[in-house]
Order: structure tokens, then sequence, then C-alpha cells
């Protein structure tokens, strides 16, 4: 029995077709077939029922499926363990976050890297309209996301951050909105010009916006959407437009030539969270976990 066996049988389990295993590991069928044929000789059982139109496993395929589990794992956490000391490192955690959550990961890190100060941290900026999470691939220790963005799946654990409160911006010289009047705020804002982060960098941001403009009963004037924060903050001092913004974005912002109005409602606040593999095979993530924990 070896790790590549090992491998295809969790690829076949999970896709329940041959054809999908090989494309999952990228190698040919045939090689999945003999794999499988050269396991289930070793176990003397049949792990799967195949005819050309199915594929299940079998009652002994599925006591075995747990530990072929155990063994995967297993095996990622002793190459991770022999690459780090390899590589001479106290440590690498690697993690992903979304601009709205950047301050708590700020904070966080700030404690993780008082405590643990030779650990190396890899940080990459995604957006909320990329899909990232994977049950069979991991690139990150943690996911610093929108609670909707986790994927739908049982290998992911998650813990809820902070709620992000969105805010309306606009030209401070630009005419004062009403600030406890929703519904003529509202109206002043039918004849504005949006400026947004695209659907496409943030669907959740922008589902969040639109939601606003129809609970007040206007269609926005959209001149223009970008992918980056930087470029809608711009557009916005320069009087080009207004827009809705996560608040922790504006923090660290020269937020002089703007006019912020926080949105009160609950309804238009964003969950976030973060998310890691339940395997957790770094040992530094789980130190990182244990700070998450106390926070």
């Amino acid at each position: 029995m070896h790790l590549n066996q090992i491998a295809s049988f969790l690829a076949v389990s999970k896709t329940l077709n041959f054809t999908g295993a090989a494309r999952q590991l990228g190698v040919p069928q045939s090689t999945i077939s003999r794999q499988i044929s050269d396991l289930e000789s070793q176990l003397d059982v049949r792990l799967f029922y195949r005819t050309k139109r199915d594929v299940q496993l079998t009652d002994e395929g599925r006591i075995f499926l747990p530990y072929a589990q155990e063994i995967a794992e297993a095996a990622r956490k002793g190459t991770y363990a022999v690459k780090q000391i390899h590589e001479g490192m106290a440590g690498r955690l690697s993690i992903a976050v979304v601009g709205a959550s950047q301050k708590y990961l700020s904070h966080a890190l700030a404690v993780f890297h008082e405590k643990y100060p030779d650990i190396m941290v890899d940080l990459t900026r995604i957006s909320s309209g990329e899909s990232l999470m994977d049950d069979t691939d991991a690139p990150y220790d943690f996911w610093f996301i929108y609670r909707d963005m986790l994927l739908d799946s049982e290998s992911f654990e998650y813990l809820k951050t902070h709620k992000e409160t969105l805010a309306l911006v606009k030209n401070a010289k630009a005419a004062a909105i009403a600030k406890k009047d929703n519904n003529k705020a509202a109206k002043s804002l039918a004849s504005e010009k949006f400026i947004l982060i695209s659907e496409e960098a943030d669907p959740i941001l922008y589902m969040q916006a639109m939601n606003y403009c129809r609970t007040h009963r206007f269609a926005p004037q959209i001149t223009n959407t970008f992918d980056d924060v930087s470029s809608v903050i711009l557009s916005v001092n320069a009087g080009l437009g207004v827009s809705f913004l996560p608040s922790s974005l504006l923090d660290d912002t020269d937020v002089s030539k703007l006019e912020i109005n926080t949105l009160d409602e609950e309804s238009y606040t964003i969950d976030c969270i973060a998310a890691w593999k339940s395997s957790l095979l770094n040992p530094a993530a789980a130190l990182f976990l244990e700070i998450l924990k106390k926070k």
C-alpha cells in the first residue's frame, strides 16, 4: 500500500468517477484504475462497485475511507514538519484576507508576533469575488473573509471575528445628507452619482449597496466601478460621486475631505470570520488559532 494508491482511492471516493479523479490528480485514467485495482488486491476486497454508468463505494470501501483519510493527513503533516526543519524555519503562517478584515487581523498578528517573533507570516489580499477554498487543496492556513464566502464543507471550521458596518461616503463639500431622517437621505441619494467597488471584485459589498437602494426605493445612478478601494476613495474625494464602503477601510484613510454616514441598520452589516482547514496541518497555525480564540 502506498500514498498514490490512497490518493487515488480518496479522489474516486469524492468524485465517484474515475475520469474525474484522474483529472483532479492530473494523471491518466489508466493510472487511477491500476492503483485502485492494486489496492483492492492488497486488501483482498472490492472497494467500489463499477459499471459503465455508475461508481459506488462498497461496504468495505466505506469502512476503509476514514482510515485512508487519516493516512493522507498524517503524510501531509509529516511532509510539512520535515520541510520546516530542512528549511531552518521556526515556522511559517500563510493567511488570505479581504480588505474588511485587515484591521482585526492586524491586531491579532501584533499579539502573535510578540509571542512568536521568529514565525514568518505571508499575507495575500483577496477579494470576495475569488473562490480560493477547496476541500482537496488549501493554499492558506487561514482565511479572514466574509461569512458568505465560506465553503459549505465539513472540512473547514471558523469563528466569527467581527461585524463589518457599511458607511455611505461622499465629498464633504457636497450637499449634506440628513443623518437622522433616512427617508430624506434616501430621497437625496436618488439624484447622486455612485462610484462602487465592482460586483466582480466584491459581490457581497455590491449586493449590500444594491439592497440599501432597493429598500429605499431608488435605482442608483452608477457612473463607474473599480476593483480596488483606493480608486473609489480617490474618486469620491474628487467629488465625482458617492459610494458605500466598509467602515474599517476608512480608519487608515485621510477622511478630511469625506463626509461619512454609517448605516446603522443591522441588515447592512456583514459578518466576518476566520476560517481554517479542520486538519490544521501547520504547527504555527495551531499557535495562531490559540491567539484567535482568546481575542
